[in-house]
Formats: C-alpha cells, sequence, structure tokens
C-alpha cells in the first residue's frame, strides 16, 4: 500500500490520500557534521558557506555540529538554519567526566539533540535503554 510513498511528493493517481497534513508538510533537511571539521576556522567557514545558500524558498534546515563549534555556528547562522547536538548524556548530574546533558545543551539555545544514531549504536554500544533514557531527558527539558 506505502511502497513508492513518499512524505515530499503528491499521491499517485491510484492511491487514495488519507486525512493526513504529511503530504502539505514543508521538506526538512539536516546535516549531521560528526566529527568534521577539525578546527573553528574551519567549522566558520562550512557555517557560512550552507547559511549563504539558504533561502526562503529552501527546505527547512538544521545542522548537529560537534559541541566546540555549536554558539559560533548558531551566531553564523542566525534564524535561517536550527543548529542542534549530535547527542547528549541522559544524565542531569554526577561523575560523568565529559558528559554534556540536555539542561545544558538548552542554556545555550539548542532546542534539538539526535538520539539513537546508529553509529553510536554500534560503535558506542549505545542500547534501547540508553536512548530511550536520552530521550525522556530531552522531553523532560521541552527540547
Amino acid at each position: 500500500f506505502f511502497a513508492g510513498a513518499s512524505a515530499f511528493t503528491s499521491p499517485s493517481n491510484n492511491v487514495q490520500r488519507v486525512g493526513t497534513q504529511l503530504f502539505e508538510r514543508k521538506p526538512f533537511i539536516t546535516g549531521n557534521w560528526k566529527l568534521n571539521p577539525q578546527t573553528k576556522e574551519e567549522a566558520i567557514e562550512l557555517a557560512t558557506d550552507i547559511a549563504s545558500s539558504v533561502t526562503p524558498s529552501s527546505p527547512d534546515t538544521a545542522l548537529f555540529v560537534p559541541f566546540p563549534f555549536i554558539e559560533t555556528v548558531q551566531k553564523i547562522c542566525g534564524d535561517k538554519i536550527t543548529v542542534g547536538a549530535e547527542m547528549c548524556t541522559p544524565e542531569a548530574s554526577g561523575a560523568f567526566t565529559g558528559g554534556i546533558n540536555a539542561l545544558m545543551l538548552k542554556s545555550i539555545g539548542v532546542e534539538w539533540v539526535l538520539a539513537g544514531h546508529s553509529e553510536r549504536r554500534t560503535i558506542m554500544k549505545e542500547s534501547d535503554e540508553y536512548i530511550n533514557a536520552q530521550c525522556r531527558s530531552l522531553i523532560d527539558n521541552d527540547m
């Protein structure tokens, strides 16, 4: 029934449209920088290039960038692009060296955070329970 369906195309003539706004949504595109770029200067250049290509007719756009570059990229992108974090720890506080929690991210204006990324599931062995805890922390912080 849903073979060949896409949220961004109109249904074909032989598929009956169900009462939904899914087909009316504005497209949304994101980019996850992963462990790139290597320096703040490179982050500035990349963010500037991306932000300059976004126009009012562009899809809604978000970038998920490494922690050290979040505030710099936010300043460059302004309201044109949403800037999010690539992950957060589910813990609110405690002895979690290097951990960054949802409230820390929210305090610098981050509203979106990736959780459950396949690479982290595989490489870091993040379980369904861990990802659920991340999501619950984000929801609890209105993110």
